[in-house]
């Protein structure tokens, strides 16, 4: 038997997040626009959804983010 919805909701939630983030190159703000959500809400989904953001100097001293997926790989 397959997933049950809310599985199957928050999975599609969580990559239309991840596709957001994507295309508004990191910015929060941009990608909840995108979303149609506000930040607040953006930032409470990437927490449940285990999304956060890194941000570290490159050698270059330019701010490089990237959003880290639980599994540890880059988006």
């Amino acid at each position: 038997m397959g997933k049950g919805l809310k599985e199957q909701v928050e999975k599609l939630e969580r990559r239309l997040i991840l596709n957001a983030l994507e295309k508004a190159g990191g910015k929060q703000s941009l990608a909840a626009k995108e979303l149609w959500v506000s930040e607040r809400v953006l930032r409470y989904k990437m927490k449940k959804y285990g999304l956060k953001l890194e941000t570290k100097l490159s050698e270059h001293d330019r701010i490089v983010e990237k959003f880290i997926r639980p599994d540890k790989t880059e988006v």
